[in-house]
């Protein structure tokens, strides 16, 4: 009796269906876009270079393609992670032999504002703000980078480790 049972045909329409659309989804050629990843870990501060980015294609406006060029990393980058804007910054290029300290500044000072530090002895060291002190949710401070020249970095990076600087930023 098995031999005279009804074909199945409602799970063959059912399969045909599946791989008809399977086929014309395949087939419908979604529109992508190259969009940066980091190749490898990039920590922060450090400018975005070509060797950092790795060009993926993703759906065509899944996110806002930031621009890099000049740009440093507001935050540590993992390899893999995709670059938005919102860990990426413009940070200011600091002319050749000077160095970068981490010092307390008001939040919200940009990159590139010309600061002037007070050391102890009263005598006043300029410097550029590379990047911005940032505050979180929870209202903690982030110190931000300041440049230097090479000949006071060392004494302000002492300084600073110790909470015994004063610091000026131009309006």
């Amino acid at each position: 009796m098995l031999w005279l049972a009804r074909p199945p045909y409602l799970r063959w329409f059912a399969a045909g269906a599946i791989v008809v659309a399977a086929l014309g989804w395949d087939l419908s050629g979604r529109r992508t876009e190259p969009y940066p990843f980091a190749a490898q870990s990039i920590a922060r501060g450090a400018p975005m270079s070509e060797a950092a980015i790795e060009w993926r294609d993703v759906p065509l406006g899944i996110f806002a393609v930031p621009e890099l060029s000049g740009t440093s990393a507001s935050v540590d980058i993992t390899r893999g992670d995709p670059i938005t804007e919102s860990v990426v910054s413009e940070g200011a290029p600091l002319p050749e032999g000077w160095w970068s300290v981490p010092i307390d500044l008001p939040v919200g000072t940009p990159p590139g504002t010309p600061v002037r530090v007070v050391l102890p002895d009263g005598t006043g060291v300029g410097g550029i703000v590379t990047q911005a002190a940032v505050s979180d949710a929870f209202g903690s401070v982030e110190s931000g980078v300041v440049g230097f020249p090479e000949t006071v970095a060392g004494i302000v990076a002492q300084l600073a480790a110790i909470g015994d600087l004063v610091v000026l930023v131009e309006p």
